[in-house]
């Protein structure tokens, strides 16, 4: 397999970035990381006025203005609980995000996450209200007792699951969705640092994907990226048949709501073809990925061209066998593989068409014309 950059770097910045438990709306610990880490590899970025964060790498001088820009993103959230208020003995948690139906049982462990980061450890107890409501109720575990007038509500609620784990090839996290995609982009951006592409790149970190792609969707409508941008979503996707964990990262040709944009699965293609005709060759996969709706349909709704790659998931947001929770899971090579393509697609988007599958079509020879007519 090629490596675009230093395996232990890039596992070292997803170890970091799971450090810092995130859901819907409280995202500050991975930002506060993500810009430490674009600071480090000397990338400039900006945030929106919601908090988004955008990298971007200028293209060569007199290549910018001729090659479209591409945009590589990802979000910052993970499904979770948002602790909202006390009854009791306990708090009142409310599901933020698709969380398993399992978390909703007694017994399953979490932790509530205090304002600069420390966190309490926590237990649920059971379904809080109608099942509609997606309540449960959650009791603190503290070695020491703790006061549930003492905690600052709201606070976000995760479940206690590691952090990051490498288990032989495997990677476990808590939240691979989407650190996992952040992790990606942050490595191919750094490697792209050292050698400006044909065109601009950029990075994107949103926000609040998790409860219906919010960070993306003001993005899109605010038109922060230009209009002729290629974007590319992130995202670690539940597997399925043909896409399957340690077969190479996916390119997504869309997700449960849209197929996506040929032109933008151009670069895509051909960066596959230039890594797999590589002497190690390349292990890469290409599906629909029906499982979930991704970041690149927030986008084609405005207008922009859009496409994506996956890593193949295991334990989708924390969801086991038998209702139990537990951490989700990618091969190491799926993530590094990733990183390659993203690296390639950056330098191959000026020959983004010239794929061979759009080469063999467009040879249309004169004796193939002679045969059709009378």
């Amino acid at each position: 397999m090629i490596m675009a950059m230093n395996q232990a770097q890039a596992l070292g910045y997803l170890a970091k970035l799971g450090s810092q438990p995130a859901t819907s709306f409280y995202e500050s610990g991975v930002a506060t990381v993500i810009k430490a880490i674009l600071a480090g590899s000397g990338v400039g970025h900006w945030v929106d006025e919601y908090g988004n964060i955008i990298a971007k790498l200028t293209g060569r001088v007199g290549d910018a203005d001729a090659v479209p820009p591409i945009a590589f993103v990802a979000h910052m959230d993970h499904p979770g609980f948002e602790a909202v208020s006390v009854d009791g003995n306990y708090l009142v948690g409310q599901a933020v995000g698709g969380v398993p139906a399992g978390s909703f049982g007694p017994g399953v462990p979490l932790q509530v996450i205090l304002e600069g980061g420390p966190r309490l450890p926590a237990v649920t107890a059971g379904r809080y209200g109608n099942v509609a409501d997606r309540q449960v109720l959650i009791r603190l575990d503290a070695p020491q007792p703790v006061s549930l007038h003492s905690v600052p509500l709201p606070c976000s609620v995760v479940f206690n699951l590691v952090d990051f784990q490498l288990d032989g090839v495997y990677i476990r996290m808590r939240a691979l969705d989407d650190l996992a995609g952040c992790g990606s982009i942050l490595a191919a951006m750094s490697v792209l640092s050292q050698q400006p592409a044909p065109g601009d790149v950029y990075g994107v970190f949103t926000r609040a994907e998790e409860v219906g792609l919010v960070g993306a969707r003001v993005m899109g409508e605010a038109r922060t990226l230009p209009e002729n941008t290629l974007v590319v979503s992130l995202e670690s996707s539940r597997t399925l048949p043909g896409a399957e964990i340690g077969g190479g990262p996916v390119i997504r040709v869309g997700d449960a709501g849209l197929t996506f944009n040929a032109d933008a699965e151009s670069t895509l293609i051909k960066a596959r073809e230039t890594l797999q005709a590589r002497p190690e060759g390349f292990k890469v996969q290409r599906q629909l990925m029906s499982g979930g709706v991704c970041e690149a349909s927030a986008f084609a709704l405005y207008g922009y061209r859009t496409t994506g790659i996956a890593f193949p998931l295991g334990n989708y947001h924390n969801g086991a066998p038998e209702d139990k929770i537990e951490a989700e899971y990618i091969h190491q090579d799926d993530f590094m593989g990733g990183i390659d393509l993203m690296v390639e697609a950056s330098r191959r988007v000026p020959e983004r068409a010239d794929t061979a599958f759009r080469r063999r079509l467009g040879d249309l020879s004169g004796e193939l014309r002679r045969r059709l007519r009378p």
